[in-house]
């Protein structure tokens, strides 16, 4: 009989210290929603979410959408589903706001994770996009003295990608021998093949050594497209690529002889999406969270100072 009462005094403990986490937390269901899986941020972005959400004792419902039209869709279902917040992953979630109104009204908890900015998201959790716009800029503009013609490969669809252009037209300012001479936008998802066959038709017009200085590629798999082109075209000693997000292909591109792609600023999409599943779960559970944006560090990982493969590019 002690022994009986020890156990239940233990768990009356239990339940008055710590039970309003555990008991709510296997009752959460978190919707998560994907633009695409075309690139190693959204794959590991979603892994992560997953078994982070599955750790904390919630249910994951993951969905991958192609376009704004199917987004809102998904988000409809969600709240038809009743779950008990929804992460946006990627894209540009200001495009799907009359569904996160519609969500809202319904008391669902929104966060952002690497998608940008929403007045009806309660949590946001990126990299700072500007900065490491501005990082991959003037990492591009060292690197060709601050002169030459840059070609910009870019898609307005994504709140991010808007950001990073703005950051080099702005880095730009102050470099008058150095300008944006051709641009185009990329398709999503199927973006390898479109981006270089653009690039082939730029570099036609372009053939000349010194014609073209640089490549902005406002992520990574622009730039190794961009990469194939130039290869192809015999230019790789000639021009300079500078990518944004720390993508795997990125580094094993860089890793080949004479690569013209130089540097990437590396995102951290692991911790990214950990920590936006963390503060869901505390929001859920009632807790008032210090602040509403947070930001996840990045930093610049060039050519000369690439890690060996399978190393860690973060701690």
């Amino acid at each position: 009989m002690k022994f009986g009462r020890i156990i239940v005094i233990c768990l009356l403990m239990l339940l008055l210290t710590g039970s309003h986490f555990v008991a709510s937390a296997e009752t959460f269901t978190i919707g998560i929603n994907n633009f695409g899986m075309a690139n190693f941020f959204a794959r590991i972005g979603q892994a992560a979410m997953i078994e982070e959400i599955e750790s904390l004792g919630g249910r994951a419902l993951p969905t991958v959408t192609a376009d704004v039209a199917e987004r809102m869709a998904a988000i409809e279902n969600y709240i038809a589903q009743g779950v008990d917040a929804i992460i946006i992953q990627e894209g540009d979630i200001s495009q799907v706001e009359p569904a996160l109104r519609d969500a809202k009204r319904e008391g669902i908890f929104i966060a952002s994770m690497g998608a940008g900015i929403s007045e009806y998201a309660d949590v946001v959790v990126e990299s700072n996009e500007w900065v490491m716009g501005a990082m991959a800029a003037t990492e591009l503009v060292n690197r060709i003295d601050g002169q030459g013609n840059i070609i910009l490969i870019y898609n307005d669809l994504g709140q991010m990608i808007r950001i990073r252009r703005k950051a080099l037209e702005t880095v730009l300012t102050e470099y008058p021998h150095a300008d944006i001479s051709d641009r185009f936008t990329y398709a999503w998802p199927d973006f390898f093949p479109d981006i270089r066959n653009k690039m082939e038709a730029v570099l036609q017009a372009n053939p000349n050594p010194g014609d073209i200085a640089a490549v902005f590629a406002t992520f990574d798999g622009a730039g190794v497209a961009a990469a194939a082109a130039i290869r192809e075209a015999g230019l790789e000693d000639h021009i300079v690529i500078v990518g944004i997000d720390g993508d795997p292909q990125a580094y094993e591109e860089m890793r080949r002889p004479n690569s013209p792609f130089k540097a990437t600023v590396a995102q951290d999409p692991d911790t990214m999406a950990r920590t936006a599943v963390n503060m869901v779960f505390r929001i859920l559970n009632g807790e008032q969270l210090p602040r509403r944006h947070f930001y996840i560090p990045a930093h610049l990982v060039t050519i000369e100072e690439l890690p060996e493969e399978g190393d860690p590019i973060f701690d």
